[in-house]
């Protein structure tokens, strides 16, 4: 995450000590939500030994790899800045909710249970920018906040596109919403701006992968009619939780072997694999066509492996 925040006076107003438990921000893409809710946990690291950060936006996550919803976890602050302790990464397999609102929104809830216990005092959930009640933003978010049942609500608006979701929970007791202005200084990110953050985040991410061979005997896979060459999958372990992504790079459903290419450099701790609904070739970051796909198998077999934590590779965004 950038360690430098720049921080509008509506926001110095909001008094940090009275959050607690769940707090979750919804508005609409580029209106500042991410910013504001590493602003918030950096604030809260201040008043709890444990705070955790829910990121939920599967298209452009700023924790972890697109496709994926992560949860992080600072146990102290060290000059300002949080120092990480714990990442978990839930594997969605889309790079948007549309299509997968129920795997956002289970995976959102498995998060923040993890979180719940390893005793955090207080979660911050950074939402997609999906707020279209035409698009199923409006069912999504009503139905997260049901679900996560966040004590407080942030609601950053330009103007009235909020109002089919926060209306009824203004007179809600159980949530506390707190809207706020989208700060001057967001600028909307164009189309290519966001494929390109992706590309590069997918690219990087995949430089240091080596091939796995496998048989499917000995695993439980989720999705199997997917799998074919390009197809991106997660390595998943006895919870449900992603160890590491991959992509597939040949399968024989008559002996149920498959070679994936993945950073992760061991099956030892993987329990399950469930398979995306996109196809991704590795060596560019790029979603592939059918005809980049036949090619997966040249990608170069000598990249040497290196075990890192999930997620983490690429730089962050704002």
């Amino acid at each position: 995450m950038r360690d430098e925040i720049r921080v509008p006076p509506a926001w110095k107003r909001v008094d940090v000590s009275t959050l607690t438990g769940t707090i979750m921000i919804i508005g609409a893409s580029d209106t500042g939500k991410s910013t504001f809710a590493r602003y918030l946990f950096r604030r809260l690291v201040e008043y709890y030994p444990r705070v955790g950060l829910l990121d939920c936006d599967v298209g452009q996550s700023s924790l972890g790899l697109p496709t994926t919803l992560t949860l992080a976890l600072s146990t102290s602050a060290t000059e300002g800045k949080p120092a990480w302790n714990e990442r978990l990464a839930y594997f969605v397999g889309a790079i948007s909710p549309r299509g997968h609102m129920l795997p956002v929104v289970v995976g959102a809830h498995k998060l923040q249970r993890r979180a719940q216990q390893w005793g955090v005092g207080a979660v911050v959930v950074d939402t997609t920018g999906l707020v279209d009640a035409a698009a199923g933003g409006g069912a999504l978010k009503q139905w997260k906040i049901e679900l996560l049942e966040p004590t407080t609500v942030f609601a950053f608006a330009r103007g009235v596109e909020l109002e089919h979701i926060l209306w009824p929970w203004r007179r809600d007791p159980r949530v506390r919403v707190i809207e706020l202005p989208v700060p001057r200084a967001v600028r909307e990110r164009t189309r290519e701006t966001r494929i390109r953050y992706r590309v590069e985040r997918w690219k990087n991410y995949f430089s240091r992968a080596d091939t796995l061979q496998l048989s499917l005997r000995q695993l439980a896979v989720f999705g199997l009619e997917a799998m074919t060459p390009g197809q991106l999958l997660a390595l998943q372990d006895a919870d449900g939780f992603a160890l590491g992504l991959g992509v597939v790079r040949s399968y024989d459903p008559h002996t149920q072997a498959v070679a994936i290419y993945t950073p992760l450099p061991s099956l030892e701790d993987v329990s399950s694999i469930r398979l995306g609904t996109l196809r991704l070739d590795p060596a560019t970051g790029r979603r592939c066509t059918d005809r980049s796909s036949d090619t997966l198998a040249d990608i170069s077999l000598n990249r040497g492996r290196r075990k890192g934590t999930f997620g983490q590779s690429g730089a962050s965004r704002g």
